[in-house]
């Protein structure tokens, strides 16, 4: 047998009596072998306004390495054990950087990223992840006049305003609870009352949103607002303080304001949604 020949059934043979042993073929012009995909790397972590391995909660996060173009899946991995991971989806992933919004309950810990095709890479130094800094308090906008008499309440959009048509009252289009304002994208939105926050948040139909509740225990919830609530859920605020502006985000055409009133005992804790247009048309008296 000619050493050509000799030298290509040895490692055949190897692999046949070796199970998953993997054969490398020569190639014609080169050395031959099994191209492996390049290595997906964590080289550093750069957040938004601090240094390097420091962030805050809910802040935008950049990660930069190699092969991250298939990055599916950031995993903030925070102490001992999987409880206190929190998940997040790139908002954008190139070869080389990642971006990434670190989850508002994320700990400090290591971070692992997922791609599509391979093991999760867990980076060799901890990411420290700090609260979010507590927004102070927006008080009364100033810009914003008051009702004439603010002691009966203050009109909730500080700006030129409509109704729209029919479907957009209460018990229009597929049962609406509410009646929407539409206004112009940005236009303030204030407090009607003095108030307690009874909810601040996002959901995916109502966008962000915010639930005032007064004394008596009747809500009023505003939707699709632009951005996230300046105030925060338990906050007092008072009549004509700004809360937020009109937007369209969640399930919405249009910048509008939802706006809804529900009796005592409030919001989705046993009140009952009414017809919020008359005590808006006296509000916008």
């Amino acid at each position: 047998m000619s050493n050509v020949r000799r030298s290509l059934c040895v490692p055949i043979l190897l692999a046949l009596l070796v199970p998953g042993t993997a054969v490398a073929h020569p190639v014609a012009g080169g050395t031959g072998g099994v191209a492996a995909a390049p290595d997906t790397k964590l080289a550093r972590a750069i957040c938004e306004g601090t240094s390097a391995w420091r962030c805050e909660q809910g802040a935008r996060l950049t990660l930069q390495g190699e092969s991250l173009a298939d990055v599916r899946e950031v995993r903030f991995v925070g102490g001992r054990g999987p409880r206190d991971d929190r998940v997040a989806r790139p908002q954008r992933a190139t070869a080389h950087r990642v971006e990434v919004e670190v989850p508002g309950t994320a700990r400090s810990g290591p971070i692992a990223v997922v791609s599509r095709k391979g093991p999760r890479v867990l980076s060799a130094r901890r990411l420290e992840v700090k609260a979010a800094a507590r927004p102070q308090i927006a008080g009364p906008d100033t810009s914003v006049a008051p009702a004439p008499n603010a002691g009966e309440g203050v009109f909730p959009v500080a700006g030129e305003h409509d109704y729209g048509t029919q479907i957009n009252r209460f018990g229009g289009g597929r049962g609406h609870k509410g009646n929407d304002v539409f206004a112009k994208c940005g236009s303030p939105l204030v407090a009607l009352f003095d108030a307690k926050v009874q909810f601040a948040g996002t959901q995916s139909r109502a966008g962000n949103y915010l639930v005032l509740q007064t004394a008596d225990g009747q809500s009023y919830p505003y939707m699709h607002m632009q951005s996230a609530s300046m105030v925060r859920k338990g906050e007092i605020v008072r009549a004509g303080q700004q809360v937020g502006r009109v937007g369209d985000s969640g399930r919405a055409t249009g910048c509008h304001l939802h706006f809804e009133q529900w009796t005592a005992p409030g919001w989705y804790e046993g009140g009952e949604a009414i017809d919020p247009a008359p005590l808006l048309k006296r509000l916008d008296g």
